[in-house]
């Protein structure tokens, strides 16, 4: 009788658990997604030490080669900026943009393993002011 106690104890433990799995699973935000390989994530645009510089930070889940395109228009990332601090391929990127004008809207999309990412298929945006 203990026996099928502990029996039906353990079945009912059993289905708590994969119902509680599935409700999780299942419940997850809808704006989550899934990140792997070399895509950027955790991009990050803050001021940098020097007047007028910026900093752009991202991870990536492998170690990747990566660099940014940058431009004061939208269809015009005619400079270029890279990781001089990670070398060549890494999972913490950092790049230096110095010499900006404040006043400036600048537009970037970051190259990760030769792939071009920005938001919606369009390059990012920032000015100094609005950091």
């Amino acid at each position: 009788m203990k026996s099928n106690w502990y029996i039906t104890i353990g079945a009912l433990c059993l289905v708590i658990i994969v119902i509680g799995i599935f409700f999780f699973k299942v419940s997850g935000s809808e704006n989550s997604v899934y990140v792997d390989g070399c895509t950027p994530y955790n991009v990050e645009i803050r001021k940098g030490v020097e007047e007028n510089s910026v900093d752009i930070l991202w991870k990536s889940k492998e170690k990747c080669s990566g660099y940014i395109l940058y431009g004061k228009e939208l269809k015009g990332l005619e400079m270029v900026g890279v990781d001089i601090e990670n070398g060549i391929q890494s999972k913490d990127h950092i790049i230096t943009l110095k010499q900006l004008i404040s006043s400036k809207e600048y537009f970037f999309s970051i190259v990760s393993d030769g792939i071009s990412f920005g938001k919606d298929g369009l390059p990012l945006r920032f000015s100094i002011d609005s950091l």
